[in-house]
């Protein structure tokens, strides 16, 4: 690197202070370089959908179906780490919100199966 080449980014932030991040290349750091400009807006997108609550709910939950009790268990742990501090509520509501949606799912699978053997019974009786 040249010795006049500056070491931090000629760019001044939205406080009006310069950029205290190391230049990339003539002069700008990656955030603030007119080359990127396209690239940041895909990064932004990206980190935007992976930051979302529902994205990081998706990660706590695992992937397999849970069973009441197993989802009544999840739960309670997810409200003793927000209780704690280590879930943010957003995520707690998303979690919950996943959580409800696969408890009514299950209930309807098993209203389902149920009408299934009645029907299948009435069928056979029928006969």
């Amino acid at each position: 690197m040249p010795m006049n080449e500056p070491t931090k980014c000629q760019a001044v932030n939205q406080q009006g202070q310069p950029c205290s991040a190391a230049h990339w290349r003539d002069g700008w750091c990656r955030w603030h370089s007119p080359d990127l400009v396209e690239e940041r807006k895909a990064w932004s997108a990206k980190g935007g959908k992976h930051r979302s609550n529902q994205s990081r709910a998706k990660k706590q939950l695992p992937a397999e179906p849970l069973s009441a009790a197993e989802l009544h268990s999840w739960l309670g742990l997810v409200f003793r780490r927000l209780l704690t501090g280590q879930t943010e509520p957003g995520v707690a509501t998303a979690m919950a919100t996943v959580a409800r949606t696969m408890a009514e799912l299950s209930k309807a699978t098993d209203l389902e199966e149920r009408m299934a053997a009645i029907e299948h019974r009435l069928t056979r009786n029928a006969s």
